[in-house]
């Protein structure tokens, strides 16, 4: 899954907080658990040291970022690249703070660091047990939030866009307050992708669907992949997401596929409708060429949206 919650401590967080940076370096010592198969776009939430409450301690989300870029250094490149976006001051006031989380209290020879980018901190901390999810106390690195729930990310971001972003980091808003609902809509596309996925398609199938997309998306400009999709992607307008779910007319065995990608939408409508955001999210399918009148019977009976790509949408 794609989100996830991440130990850090609440004071590196309220330096970034305090400073407007939106742009951060997350670091780690190379001895740490790492996260495998991040992609860019996953959110990486703040479970902050320093944020306790209760019997049980429980840790708070304090904000997020969206992982851009992996990279593993020394610190004195660390420092080069990312300075005050390390979360601290100055080059003493971080290795300080490095060689307190390592195991024999040294600066480690290399770092891991995770490059995050639209960085946003809610204005109080939310804990996960408000959206049902009990979390170790005792938990030293991080955890898939998604991993039993595919809502359970859409639940945190719903909560913290009841109280906006922290008050301080207005001030360095310049255009509009974080889009928290698009950024749970775009969560929910990946988790229902990770549930509904299949390999139906042959490695010649989707060089040709790549070859498709591409052409398509020199028209329409404001498309992202879903995650570890080669095939489907997600369109973006001022008023819904489209998932889009291209289909080759002249495919081989074009009938299983007609079968294959209308159940494939049926699925992705389903889950969507579970969330609650069926008029806010919709899947539609793209097809290469004109399609017979049968077809576009069957489409029309079972109320699904469909384009050819050279016809406005229907």
């Amino acid at each position: 899954m794609a989100a996830i919650a991440y130990i850090t401590d609440k004071n590196m967080i309220d330096f970034h907080r305090l400073n407007g940076n939106h742009t951060i370096n997350f670091w780690k010592p190379s001895t740490s658990k790492k996260i495998s198969n991040l992609k860019q776009g996953d959110l990486l939430f703040f479970l902050a040291k320093g944020t306790e409450r209760g019997k049980q301690k429980e840790k708070g989300l304090m904000g997020y970022g969206k992982f851009q870029k992996s990279y593993t250094m020394s610190f004195q490149a660390m420092w080069s690249k990312y300075e005050i976006q390390n979360g601290y001051a100055t080059r003493d006031g971080l290795e300080e703070a490095i060689c307190k989380v390592t195991k024999n209290h040294r600066l480690p020879n290399m770092l891991n660091c995770l490059q995050l980018e639209e960085v946003v901190f809610f204005q109080y901390p939310i804990y996960l047990s408000e959206i049902g999810m009990q979390v170790s106390n005792k938990l030293e690195s991080y955890l898939y939030i998604d991993k039993e729930d595919l809502y359970n990310t859409d639940r945190i971001l719903k909560i913290a866009n009841q109280f906006g972003v922290d008050v301080w980091s207005k001030v360095f808003e310049q255009e509009h307050m974080h889009d928290f609902k698009k950024d749970a809509q775009i969560q929910i596309i990946h988790n229902i992708y990770e549930v509904i996925k299949s390999n139906y398609y042959s490695t010649y199938e989707e060089a040709r669907l790549a070859h498709f997309i591409q052409d398509y998306q020199k028209h329409h400009t404001n498309t992202q992949a879903i995650r570890n999709s080669k095939t489907e992607f997600i369109e973006i307008r001022e008023d819904r997401l489209w998932i889009c779910l291209p289909c080759l007319i002249n495919a081989s065995e074009i009938q299983k596929k007609l079968q294959y990608i209308i159940g494939h939408y049926m699925l992705y409508s389903s889950y969507i409708k579970n969330s609650g955001y069926e008029k806010e999210i919709q899947p539609f399918i793209i097809f290469d060429k004109e399609i017979d009148e049968e077809l576009k019977r069957h489409l029309h009976n079972l109320q699904i949206n469909y384009q050819v790509i050279s016809t406005p949408l229907e």
